[in-house]
C-alpha cells in the first residue's frame, strides 16, 4: 500500500514540515489539529477551540474520503486540567455516537494561546 498525504484549505496549513494527515489503505492518520481560526489565526476559549479542532479535523477527514464517523481512536492534550469539563461537552455534542476510544492528556502545548490540541485514527468504510 502507498501513503496518500492528505491537503485541504478545510483546516490550517501545518506549521511545520508534517501533513494533515495521511491515508494508507483504509486509514487515516491525522496530525495534531489546534483550535485556531482558519481565516483569522485567533485562538478562542476553550469551548471555541474544542469546537475548532473538531471542525478542522472533520474537514481533514472528509478530504481523505471519511467523516468523523469513522474515528476509532482519539488523542487529546489540553494546556490546564480545569478545562476538562467545558472541553467534554463540546466533544460530546460533535462526535457522533458511538464514541470512538480516547486517550487525553494534560500538556505544555506550542504556543500560549492554545488550549487544546487533538488528533484522531479514521478507519474509511468500503
Amino acid at each position: 500500500m502507498k501513503k496518500q498525504a492528505i491537503r485541504t484549505d478545510a483546516a490550517p496549513t501545518p506549521t511545520g514540515p508534517f501533513n494533515q494527515a495521511i491515508r494508507i489503505g483504509n486509514l487515516v492518520f491525522t496530525s495534531g489539529q489546534a483550535g485556531r481560526n482558519r481565516e483569522t489565526g485567533q485562538m478562542g476559549d476553550i469551548r471555541d477551540q474544542a469546537r475548532r479542532c473538531i471542525g478542522n479535523i472533520a474537514g481533514i477527514l472528509a478530504a481523505a474520503g471519511g467523516s468523523l464517523a469513522d474515528v476509532v481512536k482519539v488523542t487529546v492534550f489540553l494546556r490546564h486540567a480545569e478545562d476538562w469539563k467545558s472541553f467534554n461537552e463540546e466533544y460530546v455534542k460533535l462526535m457522533p455516537e458511538p464514541l470512538p476510544a480516547r486517550s487525553s492528556a494534560i500538556a505544555e502545548l506550542k504556543s500560549p494561546d492554545m488550549l487544546c490540541e487533538m488528533e484522531v485514527i479514521a478507519v474509511l468504510q468500503d
